[in-house]
């Protein structure tokens, strides 16, 4: 079942222990719809690069809010509480590097105890 932040969300694995051996590396595609929030979460076991390769997208953490756009990155460290708005009106396309694990389920994925209210 998918999580209600999560509706729409698209992701594709195109590097991980199951596509070709990776054991400490991820390289993933997110398409993230337009009006829609992955709310904050972690990954308490891997380090993260997000790169904007289409649209726009706000990027979300306890402390701040950065805004993105195409040919932007940002690191994320292992176990930072962070999430993604899409505000704009076309879908925004991400590549992801995770550092540190093989696989997503390695990664770890933890769900933050407070949620920024919706609009």
């Amino acid at each position: 079942m998918t999580k209600p932040d999560q509706e729409g969300l698209i992701v594709k694995n195109i590097i991980n222990r199951d596509v070709a051996g990776a054991r400490r590396i991820i390289l993933l595609s997110s398409e993230l719809p337009p009006g829609k929030v992955h709310l904050l979460h972690r990954q308490p076991n891997a380090e993260q690069i997000m790169y904007v390769l289409e649209g726009a997208c706000l990027v979300l953490s306890e402390e701040r809010v950065m805004r993105l756009s195409e040919g932007d990155a940002v690191f994320i460290a292992q176990g930072e509480w962070h999430g993604v708005r899409n505000e704009s009106d076309r879908p925004v396309v991400t590549l992801v590097i995770y550092a540190g694990a093989g696989t997503l389920e390695e990664a770890g994925y933890e769900e933050h105890p407070r949620q920024f209210e919706r609009d």
